[in-house]
């Protein structure tokens, strides 16, 4: 904006103070723009497409996923109530017993009452609460809410028992969502984090750091199976190619342990109260920095802290053949860094012929998804093998590094 004072003298009809006396002329000066920006009205749309991203179940996990959005709004007050949503298996319905939210990976999955067997055919709808914006609905940050849908379709990623070759129509194409084995859950057997026991004991014990003799189904060498504790999750993860893409389901798999409340692999008396509640196996990001080789692609777990906690220490227990040199995640800001190595305080370790990644999660920090300090940590990542030179090295992702 620009001012000219009419004339020299104090005009009639000029900027002027109430006893007469002119502004002088200005020239062209820069304006601040205080004019706010448009309110975020788009609501989070349900993707219904993609090898990766249509709805999808393994076992007893339903996966949704969302775009053209924020991220949603996963603090537990504003999640969807599990009465909003409408599972059919084989057109009988199979009641959803918790709704998780992974805000930055914009999905939502929903835990089924009976683990989906493969081949089974499965449809899911849902139904936001009212036509306002709601307190309980699938939401963005801005707290848009996502439209009801219909039943539809979806992709049934359940792999075929064991011995049983699956055939091309329902091959999954993406890694495995780790959940029960298929059909009705034992709860005889299930643990206190919800994942049967059954599961769990497939995981060849390893033997203790004093060399006593290994136990089935203890993944950390504690001597206690894994089934009997909330804190340790054994399971068996899919082998995937060097850059993370699905491999069918009948491919390689290798055992794997994930020790929540860690002390050197062992549970940490100071972390009682420590859970793990989820760990899924998907797809490797499709900008990898490059030279990196995720042979297990992308890992997504999450826990509960112990009480009193602020951060929570790991131990992820693999096969020392994967190559991997590192636990690699993003930070808020899409850094890749390695948080098993001493600048992030952890380590790795060879340990009963098993290579051990520590590394520890701070509770709302950079490596915690849902940016909350909650009391619970979602925390997606990769075990990795990266080339440790930054020397021609650079991300495909614009503006990123990795360390």
């Amino acid at each position: 904006v620009a001012y000219a004072d009419p004339t020299t003298d104090d005009d009639a009809n000029a900027i002027q103070d109430a006893a007469g006396n002119d502004a002088a002329n200005f020239a062209a000066t820069e304006v601040v723009n205080d004019t706010p920006a448009p309110a975020d009205t788009t609501a989070p749309q349900l993707i219904t497409s993609g090898d990766t991203t249509r709805p999808r179940v393994n076992g007893d996990q339903l996966v949704l996923s969302f775009g053209n959005t924020d991220n949603l709004d996963a603090d537990p007050i504003y999640q969807p109530e599990s009465e909003a949503f409408a599972v059919l298996v084989n057109g009988v319905a199979n009641a959803v017993t918790n709704v998780t939210v992974d805000a930055r990976a914009k999905t939502v999955t929903l835990t089924l009452s009976t683990a989906v067997s493969h081949g089974q055919s499965v449809t899911v709808a849902y139904a936001d609460p009212t036509t306002d914006d709601d307190t309980n609905a699938i939401q963005d940050t801005a707290g848009n809410d996502a439209a009801t849908f219909a039943a539809m379709a979806v992709d049934n990623r359940t792999p075929a028992p064991q011995g049983q070759t699956p055939s091309a129509s329902s091959a999954p194409s993406t890694l495995s969502t780790l959940s029960a084995p298929a059909g009705p859950t034992d709860r005889s057997t299930q643990d206190s984090n919800g994942i049967p026991g059954s599961a769990k004991d497939q995981t060849p014990g390893i033997s203790s750091p004093a060399g006593t003799a290994p136990v089935a189904g203890d993944g950390n060498g504690d001597g206690i199976q894994d089934n009997t504790q909330a804190a340790v999750h054994s399971t068996r993860l899919v082998l995937s190619n060097p850059t993370g893409a699905s491999q069918p389901a009948d491919t390689t798999s290798t055992p794997v342990t994930l020790v929540a409340g860690s002390q050197d692999g062992k549970l940490d008396p100071d972390s009682s109260g420590a859970r793990i509640t989820r760990l899924a196996q998907e797809d490797a990001p499709a900008e990898l920095p490059q030279g990196m080789e995720t042979p297990l692609g992308l890992l997504s777990f999450e826990a509960t802290l112990a009480t009193g906690r602020s951060s929570q220490t790991f131990s992820l227990y693999l096969d020392p053949a994967l190559g991997v040199n590192g636990y690699w995640t993003r930070d808020s800001a899409g850094n890749w860094v390695n948080l098993s190595s001493a600048p992030y305080g952890g380590k790795m370790a060879n340990e009963g012929g098993r290579l051990r990644l520590d590394f520890e999660i701070s509770d709302g920090g950079p490596f915690d998804a849902d940016g909350r300090a909650n009391g619970a940590l979602t925390a997606p990542g990769a075990a990795a093998q990266m080339p440790l030179s930054l020397v021609g090295q650079a991300p495909d992702a614009a503006g990123g590094l990795w360390f």
